[in-house]
Order: C-alpha cells, then structure tokens, then sequence
C-alpha cells in the first residue's frame, strides 16, 4: 500500500475562468481540498470527516438525542443512524436511554472515543493549516470570521483556532 501525505500547499488546478468568479464553486473545492487532507490524517484510525465530525460534537456538547445529533450536523437519521451504529461498534460512542424520554436513545462519547479525539486533533489542525498555508495567520481568522458571517453565526476566532 502506498504510504499518503499531506501536501505542504496543493498546486490550485487549472480551472475555466468561468467558474472562477462563482464563489460557490471556488469554496466547495476549497472545501474539498480541506476534507481531503483531514480524511489523510483520519483514515488510518478508520475514520471518516462525518465520523469525527459527530465524534467533535459529542466531545463538545456531550450527550446528545441522535435526533437532536442529525439536525446538528445536517444529516438525515438513518445517515446519523448509521454513523452511530459504526462508531458504537468501535466502542467510540455509546448509546444511553435518554434521559427525558425513555423510548428515544441519548449517544455518548466514550473514553476510547475522547482518546481517539485527543490523538488526532493537532494532525488535524495542521492538515487545515496546510491547505490553508498560502494565507497568513490574520487572513486565515479573518476568512473563517467571514464565513461565520455567510452561515449567519456570530461566533468570535480566538487564536487558538488559528
């Protein structure tokens, strides 16, 4: 098996100058490169970005209704479902009666799952700071201020997430 790395900046693609003033296209491949690079650091602990997404949010928010976790992350159920069922097999997460309604399932980070997290996250971190690396520092928060801003969030960029 080949052995992937992440690349210190991507060498941008020849587009056709027509796609390049539809802002939609230019931040989906930004996105693209962006999730490629995290699933480089990911796979080898058999993860997907949807995966460590939920597994991020469950670190963060703690326990949370798979119901409340698809409408969260922009998934439908069965999707969330599923991702749930594989980490639960993994022994990543764990599913818990809810608390205020017995007949709905409450899904908990495990502490496998937070150990797993604690593992990755710097490689994740500079896998986004390598696709991100042709912009410095002050650009880099002052994008992910604008791109709160077009997601309607009002969310302050400490220096930490830079």
């Amino acid at each position: 098996m080949t052995e992937r790395r992440l690349m210190a900046a991507p060498v941008p693609p020849a587009f056709p100058e027509e796609f390049l003033e539809h802002m939609g296209f230019i931040v989906n491949k930004v996105a693209e490169q962006l999730n490629g690079q995290v699933e480089l650091v990911i796979a080898p602990h058999r993860l997907t970005v949807a995966q460590y997404g939920l597994l991020l949010l469950l670190e963060a928010r703690g326990p949370q209704a798979q119901i409340v976790l698809s409408q969260q992350v922009g998934l439908d159920r069965t999707a969330v479902m599923r991702t749930v069922d594989l980490l639960e097999s993994r022994g990543l997460v764990r599913r818990d009666p809810d608390a205020k309604d017995r007949r709905k399932n409450s899904v908990a980070l495990t502490d496998a799952g937070a150990t797993l997290l604690q593992q990755t996250l710097s490689a994740v971190r500079q896998a986004e700071r390598e696709v991100t690396a042709r912009l410095s520092d002050q650009e880099q928060g002052q994008l992910l201020r604008l791109l709160h801003r077009l997601l309607g969030l009002n969310v302050p960029v400490t220096s930490t997430e830079r």
